[in-house]
């Protein structure tokens, strides 16, 4: 069974969920530079009050993303409901004699559903792993500020090393489950291209966590370290599903 050509059920949750984590990053963005911070040594994870924000941001990202999946769900099972779950394939070879093959949506409504469930796995429950590694993650940092303070062996170009070393351990596991949807929606769709990406995209993350060092720029008074294992995390999971979004919605029909 296949639904409406019209119907982009699941580009529209990607596209959705985007906009989500974009508007969640303008939102953390705007505290970064109005807050005050009491310590200007110490990198922006271990402002208690900047931190408890980020969580309460995090939180609501995810109920959001949660209500997203969870309506875009129950739409779709609403489609499959018309038909009885057991003439539904034969409604799919139906659709295609008919309309022919070109006409149909590229992927059957149960195919759409996995990746309805996938997507809501990785974005949902990978989103929940990585909120509780980026608290373990703070305190790793706080104990390293902490050797340092002490007047240990540790300098201040060490505790740079190891804080841009270790700072892509936190978005490795979303970013992995993130590139995995991409490729698990490549294999439905037999798309190399999508695969093709998910190397690239992979492939620079790996290069900047290895080689790359952290850039210092200066921003409206203010020093600010850019880690690229950051960038490229952050510009993967908002523009990069903004792009999914519009690629699988352009170029496939009732997805």
């Amino acid at each position: 069974m296949y639904i409406s050509v019209k119907k982009h059920i699941l580009s529209g949750s990607l596209l959705q969920v985007a906009l989500i984590k974009i508007v969640a990053a303008f939102c953390e963005g705007f505290v970064r530079t109005v807050l005050e911070r009491t310590s200007r040594q110490s990198p922006d994870m271990l402002d208690i009050t900047l931190w408890r924000i980020q969580i309460v941001i995090s939180v609501l990202q995810i109920a959001a993303t949660t209500i997203v999946f969870y309506l875009s769900w129950k739409k779709l099972n609403y489609y499959m409901s018309l038909i009885p779950k057991d003439d539904q394939k034969g409604m799919g070879e139906l659709q295609k004699e008919v309309f022919g093959e070109s006409n149909v949506a590229s992927l059957s409504v149960s195919s759409v559903n996995r990746l309805i469930q996938l997507w809501a796995v990785i974005f949902v429950g990978a989103e929940l792993i990585y909120v509780f590694t980026s608290i373990m993650y703070r305190r790793f940092i706080a104990m390293l500020m902490d050797a340092l303070s002490t007047g240990g062996a540790m300098s201040d170009g060490t505790f740079v090393m190891l804080y841009n070393m270790t700072h892509g351990f936190k978005y490795m596991e979303i970013l992995a489950a993130i590139l995995l949807g991409v490729v698990m929606t490549a294999i439905f769709l037999n798309d190399r291209y999508l695969k093709l990406a998910s190397l690239v995209i992979l492939s620079l993350f790996l290069i900047s966590f290895a080689v790359m060092q952290m850039q210092t720029v200066y921003l409206m008074g203010r020093e600010i370290g850019i880690v690229w294992t950051s960038i490229i995390y952050h510009l993967t999971e908002t523009l990069g599903i903004v792009f999914l979004s519009r690629y699988l919605a352009k170029r496939y029909k009732g997805l």
